[in-house]
């Protein structure tokens, strides 16, 4: 799975992100992860035509994620599941849809594995590696902001796709270290989008699935800091204990 990074450079022909739209989209980000969901919903819809288009379903996707299945003490995963279709046509033609195609299959992974949902979840990582696959030989340079991200999304993909490998696979353990090392050296990452996700994407793992919350409490720890308004940090911080 190391050469789904090559991934990354097919990118090039994305348009780079101005500031203001970094901006918009942080401002965004910021609500939605200090649970403001209607607030940051709102200014999605109003500044749609100035924001990327993937960085628009990567606020759009995970936001609904943090609504509807993380931030909620009664989960609503129709309201989800209807955001997950949206983003993932049958026919994907142009790049950038397929692009939010990989993206949309991290969060239903996630999802499904949230939700003890295996059979599921192997068909996911399936359609998720022959996507992978199909566009592993596209070319070119990226963007710094791109690459952070996308190496991000990358990394978790990898992850949870040697995760449901079985036991016996030689390099299991070892891609999903290599994996859990992206993500912990991209929390340190200068953009607080980038910065957030990994994060949160490394505590979860480490606290859920690799079961070493003291390595979890320290992204935890500076979540709560960060999100003050964010009660879910506050109770993963001290699930950690």
């Amino acid at each position: 799975m190391r050469h789904l990074l090559s991934i990354l450079l097919f990118l090039s022909r994305l348009s780079g992100i101005s500031s203001a739209q970094n901006t918009i989209a942080e401002t965004i980000f910021r609500l939605n992860y200090n649970q403001k969901y209607d607030s940051a919903q709102t200014l999605l819809q109003q500044k749609q035509s100035h924001i990327n288009l993937i960085y628009f379903a990567v606020l759009d996707i995970d936001g609904s994620y943090w609504k509807n299945v993380t931030g909620p003490d009664t989960p609503n995963y129709e309201d989800f599941e209807s955001v997950l279709e949206k983003y993932n046509p049958e026919n994907a033609a142009s790049d950038e849809e397929k692009i939010i195609q990989l993206i949309t299959l991290s969060y239903r992974l996630r999802y499904q594995l949230k939700r003890f949902q295996f059979i599921n979840a192997i068909s996911t990582r399936k359609k998720t590696v022959e996507l992978f696959d199909e566009l592993k030989s596209k070319a070119g340079s990226l963007s710094p902001d791109q690459q952070e991200l996308f190496s991000l999304y990358n990394a978790l993909i990898v992850y949870f796709d040697n995760y449901l490998k079985p036991f016996w696979v030689n390099d299991k353990q070892a891609n999903m270290d290599e994996a859990i090392q992206i993500m912990e050296k991209l929390s340190y990452s200068n953009q607080i989008i980038v910065q957030t996700l990994s994060s949160y994407f490394v505590a979860k793992i480490h606290l859920k699935y690799e079961k070493s919350p003291d390595k979890a409490k320290v992204h935890f720890a500076w979540l709560v800091k960060t999100y003050p308004s964010n009660h879910k940090f506050s109770e993963y911080l001290q699930e950690c204990d």
